[in-house]
């Protein structure tokens, strides 16, 4: 029961007025139900134990840690390896790296060569005093030197390259390079036969020096040997 705030008369709780003197009772708002909403909970952050330290992360991931290891130890090892290949390479192409060279020496003018040719017994009709050597594959490598009324290495070139046109020759490379600080020319024909002749002339005081190597592809007379040979070559 509830009492009318106006006259005191009592009404029952539902009553919408007093049947007294018709005093409008306040409507009760309904209560809500207080109720959690899951979306406004914070959500729960595992911490991290004191005891997981550095060691127990590293266990729970060794087989990554493993194969990281791995593919740098194999990675060290190949640049190792490349490495000295490329220094035992060098070594072993490189004549001038060699322990046992031969040198040549004639008169005022010298080079070396590889100990691994050998001096052959051969004969050139126009150059008598020529001698010859045989490198492992087969090249043959002629000098001579001879006095010469030319006036220049430039007429000496175009001499041999005039000749080589009459016997039929093809010429494959004329160029001019620098031997013990002197000019020199460097001309590769393609024999008639097949063959490769390369000639290797330096000019000086009226004297003409020449290497003439002789073979079956540009490749085999113009080995690493036989141009580190050429390059020996020196005029006192």
């Amino acid at each position: 029961m509830k009492k009318c705030p106006e006259c005191g008369n009592p009404s029952y709780d539902g009553a919408p007025i007093c049947g007294n003197c018709g005093y409008k009772f306040p409507k009760v708002k309904a209560a809500v139900p207080k109720r959690e909403d899951i979306f406004q909970q914070e959500p729960e952050v595992k911490k991290a134990s004191d005891n997981e330290d550095t060691i127990s992360i590293l266990k729970n991931n060794k087989l990554l840690i493993g194969i990281i290891l791995i593919i740098t130890i194999i990675v060290i090892c190949g640049i190792v390896l490349t490495g000295s290949n490329n220094n035992t390479n060098s070594t072993a192409n490189s004549p001038m790296n060699l322990e046992n060279l031969v040198e040549f020496s004639e008169n005022d003018f010298s080079f070396k060569y590889p100990n691994s040719w050998k001096q052959v017994n051969l004969t050139d009709s126009e150059h008598s005093d020529a001698i010859f050597f045989e490198d492992e594959n087969g090249v043959i490598i002629e000098y001579y030197n001879i006095t010469s009324s030319a006036t220049s290495l430039k007429e000496i070139t175009q001499l041999r390259i005039n000749y080589a046109q009459e016997q039929g020759d093809y010429v494959e490379t004329v160029e001019t390079i620098t031997l013990d600080g002197r000019n020199a020319s460097n001309i590769i024909l393609e024999n008639s036969d097949g063959n490769y002749s390369r000639f290797v002339s330096m000019f000086t005081d009226g004297e003409l020096y020449v290497f003439k190597i002789s073979g079956d592809s540009i490749n085999s007379i113009t080995s690493e040997d036989i141009s580190n040979t050429i390059n020996s070559a020196d005029i006192a």
